[in-house]
């Protein structure tokens, strides 16, 4: 499946370079050892190299255990406001050197603190502390972790510990493990199920423990690398896993995932991303066909109506982001289940998609959307039935009168 992946985008690279690219952005070459990027709202792979390829994401791991605690709270399992003292194992692991962390002391913390903590600050006491809060033990939430990834098609991931350290600071067995394709995955289930996750990541820093704890995402605004549109997202770094680094940023109506794995420095995790982001919305566009709801004037056809075309409502808004350079070359494609009347108002009748051969992410198609008949249909009257299949019939005949006919006369050379 890896090496198909990565053939099949590089066929697909090649041939579409085959086009001029006089104003657009040369396809960039990107120093990680794996990458991706993906159009948030579809799941459309815009450009990858080795992005199914299972390396360790560091702290990006932590987007999981997050993402299970923000599912905790809408399930009202939790709530922002209920406060936790730290294990003797989080206190431990506090004390550790050479890793982000608060770190935790004896003390009451909120589920909003940690959580703030984890994703700004990377902090990996929190992260383990949420972990033991949820499921008791972090050898219990890694559980739910690989459930979780399984759920939701993420394929080639392995959880091994809820903070994303290399086994022997997270003092548990085996090795986290994912994909640049699953970390994308993941990111858009997140910001899809609770969009809300942005309003933290975009922040540069955070007070906690009457200190300042500054996030390692320097693309964010007023840091070294601040980029335009950058909503950030989450760090990754671990001796096993290198620089790593997964982004979303947003500028006009398109809003772009991004993931580098095993870059070699701190500048080239933000430099090489930049440079996705950079191709991404120079070279792609968004185009919205229909909105939500929208009337499609006679497109529908129905046999035995008074009239043969009819209107459609959209169910959803059918939207697709496409190359500037193929603009215009992705017509709306109808596909109708019901053509007879009589037709309900508001029955589903069929849908509409935009034809493209672009790949997808586990779980996302083309985009389609379901249309409903805008209007009651009712069968015509009998006469004019009548009239018309007297019409077709008549039709026939007249055909067939004037249909030559090759006749095989008797001495002839027609065998």
């Amino acid at each position: 499946m890896k090496r198909f992946f990565t053939l099949f985008l590089s066929a697909l690279l090649l041939t579409t370079s085959l086009f001029p690219v006089t104003s657009y952005a040369d396809t960039p070459a990107i120093k990680a050892e794996s990458y991706i990027m993906v159009d948030a709202v579809t799941g459309k792979v815009l450009l990858a190299e080795e992005a199914d390829l299972s390396l360790p994401p560091a702290s990006m791991t932590k987007l999981m255990t997050l993402y299970l605690v923000r599912q905790q709270i809408e399930q009202k399992k939790l709530s922002w406001s209920q406060t936790v003292k730290p294990s003797a194992r989080v206190l431990k692991l506090a004390e550790t050197e050479g890793i982000a962390r608060l770190p935790v002391k004896k003390t009451s913390y909120t589920i909003r603190e940690l959580y703030d903590a984890a994703f700004i600050k990377s902090a990996n006491d929190a992260a383990v502390l949420l972990a033991e809060v949820v499921s008791g033990t972090e050898k219990k939430f890694v559980e739910q972790m690989n459930a979780t990834a399984r759920s939701l098609g993420m394929k080639d991931t392995e959880y091994a510990n809820a903070s994303g350290l290399d086994a022997v600071d997270a003092t548990l067995p085996g090795a986290n493990l994912m994909t640049a394709m699953d970390i994308a995955l993941l990111i858009i289930r997140y910001i899809q199920a609770y969009p809300d996750v942005l309003d933290v990541t975009k922040r540069s820093t955070m007070i906690i423990n009457g200190e300042n704890g500054e996030n390692s995402n320097k693309m964010l605004a007023r840091q070294p690398y601040a980029y335009t549109g950058m909503r950030g997202m989450k760090t990754g770094t671990t001796d096993l896993a290198g620089y790593c680094f997964a982004s979303v940023a947003t500028r006009g109506n398109l809003t772009l995932v991004s993931v580098v794995m095993r870059t070699t420095s701190d500048k080239a995790r933000f430099t090489e991303t930049k440079k996705l982001l950079d191709y991404g919305f120079s070279s792609f566009e968004p185009l919205t066909y229909y909105g939500k709801g929208e009337s499609i004037k006679r497109v529908l056809p129905i046999k035995g109506a008074e009239r043969l075309n009819h209107d459609v409502v959209t169910e959803t808004s059918l939207y697709v982001t496409v190359s500037k350079k193929q603009a215009g070359q992705h017509p709306p494609v109808f596909h109708f289940s019901k053509t007879d009347a009589p037709v309900k108002q508001g029955e589903a009748i069929g849908t509409v998609q935009v034809e493209d051969a672009g790949l997808y992410l586990p779980g996302f198609t083309v985009p389609q959307t379901v249309l409903y008949s805008a209007e009651k249909i009712e069968l015509a009257s009998f006469q004019t039935r009548l009239f018309r299949a007297i019409s077709a019939w008549s039709e026939k005949i007249t055909q067939a009168i004037h249909k030559p006919t090759l006749v095989n006369l008797k001495g002839d050379s027609v065998k």
